[in-house]
């Protein structure tokens, strides 16, 4: 979800020594463009602020235009378009200093970084609702979040695939045909392994294992698709709590749900960024263009991808291996909990306080009590296998 601008302008101002932002001398330099633009610009809109009550009329605004046009000559022809498009649209409506202010620096920081303006714009279509986009991206080129570029899904993406082409090596030297469906390198020390469940570790690194090429091309192109948008205006540090929080709850849902199956795949983390992006959407609902048909694109993605992971898992011959499916639905649940309360809606309504607390809450007593059956029940698991792994990596389906 998309955070309040308050928020953002308080991050901007206290993170101005972290590394998303600019090499001091070109932040300077920047910071004194600005600086002069909205001192010459305050100074227009204060002369044409006649009753002194923060804002100007649009009709009074154009005439000012039409009369001077050479005075707004360096504002810009898109500035200006807009301004007589707003007034065209209400010759009665208002312009506050701070929507005019925004209009100003929007042109600036265009006209300095036009590629990165660009960029962040078709992001924000993603991830921005209509009304707020032009302020966030703003905010973004700012803060310049966007060098070094959004990394965290990128790098994820590269060792998932880096991991993928090692096994999928490995596995043919064993015998084993590459498919859209497997094989799985099940004797992995990262895969998770129901025998092995002592080996905490494979509860997070069975992300990069992946059962076939349809799987890892579907779990990389949600995260660049929609990771790296969302990761361009929230920052990687709460995408990668989102989507840790999603493997974390896929491995320990599948192991209290189907316990002797093995878990490959991204999928956890993947979906749970997913519909942390799902209920932004549905809080957002009035304020996002095409709501309902982002909505359905991806609850049709949902499920098609999960109904794939059912009929496989359910469809082997007897004696195959079987992978789980229960991450899929655990890391949707997961993004769900937790995105609400790590990204933030546009406008934040009292009762929305009380449904963090209420999601947080859920999600950790899920997340313990799945905890403690895999502590307290061990009856109701296979048997650790404690033998040194056997050579080769694979088995066929």
């Amino acid at each position: 979800m998309y955070r309040p601008r308050e928020e953002y302008e308080l991050e901007s101002r206290q993170g101005s020594g972290r590394s998303g932002r600019l090499y001091p001398d070109i932040q300077s330099e920047m910071d004194d463009e600005l600086g002069r633009e909205s001192l010459k610009w305050k100074e227009v809109f204060v002369r044409l602020d006649r009753n002194r009550d923060g804002r100007i009329a649009l009709h009074e605004l154009k005439d000012f235009v039409q009369a001077s046009p050479e005075e707004f000559q360096s504002l810009g022809q898109d500035v200006i378009e807009e301004i007589f498009f707003l007034c065209d649209k209400d010759s009665n409506g208002y312009l506050d200093e701070h929507e005019f202010m925004t209009m100003v620096k929007d042109h600036v920081l265009r006209r300095r970084h036009p590629d990165l303006h660009r960029l962040l714009s078709f992001a924000s279509k993603v991830v921005v609702p209509q009304k707020s986009r032009r302020e966030a991206v703003n905010i973004k080129v700012e803060e310049f979040r966007c060098c070094p570029p959004p990394l965290l899904f990128i790098l994820l993406s590269l060792v998932e695939l880096g991991v993928f082409i090692y096994y999928a090596i490995e596995c043919s030297n064993d015998g084993a045909t590459l498919t859209a469906e497997g094989p799985v390198p099940i004797l992995s020390p990262l895969i998770y392994n129901p025998r092995r469940r002592y080996e905490a570790w494979r509860y997070f690194s069975y992300m990069l294992i992946h059962s076939g090429y349809v799987h890892i091309i579907s779990n990389i192109v949600v995260q660049i698709l929609l990771g790296v948008p969302l990761e361009m205006f929230h920052g990687p540090l709460r995408l990668f709590v989102i989507y840790i929080s999603g493997v974390i709850a896929g491995s320990l849902g599948t192991s209290v749900s189907d316990p002797r199956v093995y878990l490959a795949g991204a999928s956890g983390g993947v979906y749970a960024v997913l519909t942390a992006h799902v209920s932004s959407i549905i809080l957002n609902w009035n304020e996002l263009e095409f709501a309902p048909i982002r909505l359905a694109a991806f609850l049709i993605f949902f499920c098609v991808d999960l109904g794939v992971a059912v009929y496989t898992r359910y469809t082997l011959p007897p004696g195959a291996t079987k992978v789980g499916y229960v991450a899929h639905l655990a890391g949707a649940i997961a993004g769900l909990l937790v995105g609400i309360n790590v990204l933030r809606n546009v406008s934040v309504n009292p009762w929305e306080k009380y449904c963090w607390w209420v999601c947080l809450f859920l999600y950790f007593i899920l997340l313990g009590a799945a905890v403690a059956w895999n502590i307290a029940y061990a009856d109701y698991f296979p048997p650790d296998d404690t033998q040194p792994l056997q050579p080769g990596h694979c088995r066929i389906y």
